[in-house]
């Protein structure tokens, strides 16, 4: 099963602070692995891996605000193949990047390509599961209901040099809730290994006690359908008991981030010859 720390109540929300002290805490299996920081934006994160003993490479799409000048930061885009050869890195952290990519299929399948075998990726976003955001996108479709839903005015922002969309800095336009993760990432041969403690969001945990019996009876319900009635499948109990473990999980309904490690299981090839689903083309739907 999947490792699911506790949210916690008090301290900083900042994203930033909670990546530095989970790295803090890891210090240990820190020293002297390969480290890919992407997007590594002003440095901040990569400066402090080279401080805990990591090797560290640095990439983002605009590299020149990068201001670390003991490490090389390179100019890469997640939407296109990374400048790395295949299992160059032991640890991978990509931290507020994947709500910014159209294709997160692409972004999982190559993260997975840059790590050795059992290597780890660490992704963090805005936690788009939590109670508070269900809610904005029932109200408006946006990650807030006090924020206008995703659009080409206020989400994106383009360099001056910007000559193509992939030039673009595109905003929170992708949400990226953990079972959308859980799914690309298995389809791109990593797994969910465990989920990192965040603040708690307070608008989540005031609305817990409303949602929370009708989440575990639609659960079950659609649980149970699946198993009853779905293609037959070894797979598919594990699958939906980690799937519950997600829905159901306090850290994921009530915390304010999303910081989850993937480790990865196979190469994406070897995960593709995995799936088990057919297609019957007198049957297919569109």
């Amino acid at each position: 099963m999947i490792r699911i720390a506790r949210p916690f109540f008090s301290g900083s929300k900042d994203i930033k602070h909670l990546v530095n002290n989970l790295l803090r805490r890891e210090q240990a299996r820190l020293v002297s692995q390969r480290v890919l920081d992407v997007p590594a934006g002003n440095g901040d994160t990569a400066r402090l891996l080279l401080e805990l003993g990591a090797q560290v490479t640095a990439a983002d799409l605009y590299p020149e605000f990068f201001r670390v000048p003991a490490i090389e930061c390179v100019k890469a885009n997640l939407n296109r193949a990374l400048p790395f050869a295949d299992a160059s890195f032991d640890m991978v952290i990509c931290q507020e990047g994947i709500e910014h990519m159209p294709n997160q299929l692409h972004l999982f399948q190559e993260l997975n390509r840059v790590l050795r075998p059992g290597g780890r990726a660490i992704i963090t976003t805005p936690n788009y599961s939590n109670l508070r955001t269900r809610l904005s996108y029932l109200l408006l479709e946006s990650e807030g209901y006090k924020l206008m839903p995703p659009n080409e005015v206020d989400s994106v922002w383009a360099s001056d040099n910007a000559r193509t969309i992939h030039d673009v800095y595109l905003g929170h336009i992708f949400f990226a809730n953990l079972t959308k993760q859980r799914a690309l990432a298995a389809l791109s041969g990593l797994r969910i290994v465990e989920v990192h403690p965040s603040k708690v969001n307070y608008t989540s945990l005031a609305l817990l006690p409303f949602y929370y019996p009708w989440m575990r009876l639609a659960g079950w319900r659609a649980r149970q359908r699946g198993l009853r009635k779905g293609t037959p499948s070894a797979r598919r109990p594990e699958a939906y008991a980690e799937l519950a473990q997600l829905n159901h999980s306090l850290t994921v309904l009530t915390g304010g981030h999303l910081i989850v490690e993937y480790e990865k299981r196979l190469e994406t090839t070897e995960a593709v010859r995995e799936l088990t689903g057919k297609l019957a083309l007198d049957t297919a739907r569109t």
